[in-house]
């Protein structure tokens, strides 16, 4: 994540990675860039679009793009 384009990595659980949107330290700030360990995936928000970008295996991008709970779509993409 970039605090006033100062690149802040954090690392954490996932199901931790909600605490930081109202962390006092981040000053409104929310995470940019979340990633495994092993990068099999990635998100990849930027603070002023409406949007987060994700990148993983097709199954991962079929499930988002298939979920009724979400609005996604498939980028085009050439390898």
């Amino acid at each position: 994540m970039f605090h006033c384009h100062v690149p802040t990595v954090l690392t954490g659980r996932l199901g931790d990675a909600h605490d930081l949107y109202d962390h006092p330290d981040l000053r409104a700030y929310s995470p940019s860039n979340i990633c495994p360990v092993d990068r099999t995936w990635v998100t990849c928000t930027d603070f002023d679009l409406h949007g987060t970008k994700a990148a993983g295996p097709t199954p991962l991008v079929e499930a988002l793009v298939d979920s009724p709970g979400l609005e996604a779509l498939r980028l085009p993409w050439k390898p």
